[in-house]
């Protein structure tokens, strides 16, 4: 049998999170400092505080959250960015101004947050689902990272099942379950943005492993690529809002690449490498807008851009204030402005909130020590998948 179609899955095992080790600043003294002003350190004894360089805001567009009642309300016609801070989600808009708390959270619904593509509606922590009707069960369990929305509406969501038997849609109103199974083992699965799509990886009813679409019921499934060697594995996936390039990240556990496949013609290109994990791949509200984050969760990682004018990855930060800190995408609020968070060390935890302006390189601090960040903007009409008929299947 050919290693393409041998049927054994690797699942690539999750990067723990690492405490950050405190760091101290030295004291104010009127005396001459031992150490030169410029070898002190950058970063203060609170890991989700960072001192700016002269070239940066003195303060926080958002220095202090008011206190709020809590209300669902629509998103702001320009986006806007919000944040959990004790058991409170807020939302601010990009210049710091119409701060709002959203709703409460109870212990079970800290976590990761995730807008629908309208921004009407969130799922948190996997488990919740919340909009202007209230809160209710998603059906799906907490430890379940790899609930996704069903593009365009939003009005359902989607993920495997533990064994990877099962590919379930849930209705976002009552939970309703469904199967929309094309796959023998579904490892990842998102819905095209124009939402007449599936796309997934893992090992087909024919015995081959790669990435595979089918209709949004799992009918009509075709092969988008193949996987080339027995030892690698899908690791993220996601499309261009424009709907016609999907990025692929792969790992052989030596080396992870990002991989680029346009439709309707499956053409296959290189975007990125590197031997340290690549992950959280976070395309934008328009075309032509992908950020990724590079690096160990117990060491600083570094957030990424595709240069659209040049096609070459570019590194968030460089030369600026957040130069030296782990940074982490959270989202786009337009073509050019990729919300951030930094921290001293590692992927989790209370971080601050920057953002980047890919334009000029420039960083504007919005607000500090916030914990699980989205953005919330709605997302452009994209072009339909299809694939060219009796096209060759490239191998990733």
């Amino acid at each position: 049998m050919s290693r393409r179609r041998a049927v054994a899955l690797a699942v690539t095992a999750g990067l723990l999170a690492a405490a950050c080790a405190p760091r101290s600043v030295a004291p104010t003294t009127t005396m001459v400092p031992l150490v030169p002003r410029e070898l002190l350190p950058t970063t203060t004894a609170a890991p989700t505080t960072t001192l700016l360089s002269n070239d940066a805001p003195a303060t926080a567009l958002l220095e202090e959250i008011p206190e709020l009642e809590c209300a669902f309300t629509p998103p702001l016609a320009g986006g806007e960015i919000t944040f959990v801070v004790g058991d409170r989600l807020f939302s601010v808009g990009s210049d710091g101004t119409q701060v709002r708390c959203i709703t409460q959270l109870d212990e079970s619904q800290r976590g990761v947050v995730r807008w629908s593509p309208t921004g009407a509606r969130a799922v948190v922590n996997s488990a919740t689902v919340f909009d202007d009707q209230g809160s209710r069960e998603t059906g799906f369990r907490t430890d379940n990272t790899r609930v996704r929305w069903v593009f365009p509406a939003g009005d359902a969501l989607i993920a495997p099942t533990s064994t990877n038997n099962t590919l379930v849609r849930r209705e976002a109103a009552t939970a309703a379950r469904s199967e929309v199974t094309f796959l023998w083992q579904t490892e990842l699965a998102i819905s095209h943005p124009a939402g007449n799509k599936l796309i997934a990886s893992g090992l087909s009813p024919d015995a081959e492993r790669g990435v595979f679409v089918a209709g949004p019921d799992g009918s009509d499934r075709r092969t988008a690529a193949l996987i080339a060697e027995d030892d690698t594995t899908v690791v993220d996936l996601a499309v261009d809002a424009g709907g016609t390039e999907l990025y692929v990240v792969t790992t052989d556990l030596d080396r992870y690449e990002i991989r680029r496949l346009t439709f309707p013609g499956l053409t296959l290109s290189d975007v990125d490498s590197d031997q340290e994990p690549i992950g959280d791949l976070t395309p934008g509200p328009v075309t032509k807008t992908l950020a990724w984050k590079v690096g160990l969760c117990n060491s600083t990682t570094t957030t990424r851009v595709l240069d659209d004018r040049s096609g070459q990855p570019v590194t968030v930060g460089d030369g600026g204030p957040l130069d030296g800190l782990s940074v982490g995408p959270v989202g786009w609020l337009d073509a050019s402005r990729l919300v951030v968070i930094s921290r001293p060390l590692g992927c989790s935890g209370p971080g601050d909130l920057w953002i980047w302006n890919a334009l000029d390189g420039s960083a504007v601090l919005l607000t500090r020590a916030v914990e699980f960040p989205a953005v919330r903007v709605g997302v452009q009409r994209a072009t339909y998948l299809s694939i060219t008929p009796d096209v060759a299947i490239p191998e990733l």
